[in-house]
């Protein structure tokens, strides 16, 4: 029999890199990720083909989180190249694929970029973000700060039954997930600037990678790879397997 860790709160998809996510009520998890996440990125032209981080994300351009993607229907394994639409900061709306986005966010990097597309996702590390809710509560009092929790951009908040941080204990595990998805759960999530990012304004407020620094060795949340893909739907149970 397995045993009850967490209830799956919200999932969210990240369509474009470091754009914002989308609110999904369920998500088709493939052996590559969930189905439509970060498809697209923006890439530097000047450092496409180098060693250097090619991406345009928010470490670079904070206001990159304030393009909102919109999925005109939701991904499915079967159907995962579903149209996207961007509303830039200044309301504007264009298809993902327009030259005239790409022209918008050039001029906001200021120098050249072209937008890459692949089915599989662009990620820094693994395929799945797991983030608890707990431990941004325990957060909040420890940086003494209010705290969207979109600001660590993980695919799957979830209430846990334990404590906060119980989730480092998960490293190495197998989760299942709702009725059949199951995922390793590989390591903790070691995090940069981005999560100082408030998603509504792109303000930073340093306070909050500097507590997870000092407290948490760099780590919050966990990331984990697909053993078994399978829809997952929000107020899913997370089991230990």
């Amino acid at each position: 029999m397995n045993h009850s860790l967490a209830i799956i709160k919200q999932i969210y998809l990240y369509p474009v890199k470091s754009m914002r996510g989308v609110a999904l009520q369920e998500a088709d998890l493939s052996l590559n990720g969930f189905v439509g996440d970060r498809r697209y990125a923006f890439v530097q032209q000047e450092l496409a083909g180098t060693d250097g981080f090619p991406w345009m994300t928010g470490r670079e351009k904070p206001k990159m989180i304030l393009y909102a993607p919109r999925l005109v229907r939701e991904p499915t394994t079967d159907d995962w190249d579903v149209p996207i639409v961007v509303q830039t900061p200044d309301g504007e709306e264009y298809d993902v694929n327009d030259p005239h986005l790409c022209t918008h966010i050039a001029q906001l990097c200021g120098h050249p970029v072209f937008l890459f597309k692949t089915k599989r996702g662009n990620f820094d590390s693994q395929h799945v973000s797991l983030f608890s809710l707990a431990s941004l509560r325990d957060l909040e009092i420890e940086s003494q700060s209010a705290i969207d929790h979109r600001q660590f951009r993980a695919n799957l908040y979830i209430e846990p039954m334990g404590e906060p941080f119980v989730e480092d204990e998960w490293v190495g595990h197998v989760l299942q997930i709702g009725a059949h998805a199951r995922v390793g759960v590989t390591k903790k999530d070691t995090r940069c600037m981005m999560i100082n990012l408030d998603p509504a304004t792109a303000k930073q407020n340093p306070a909050v990678l500097r507590t997870v620094a000092r407290l948490h060795d760099e780590c919050v949340g966990i990331y984990a790879n697909v053993i078994v893909p399978g829809v997952v739907r929000v107020g899913d149970k997370i089991e230990l397997v």
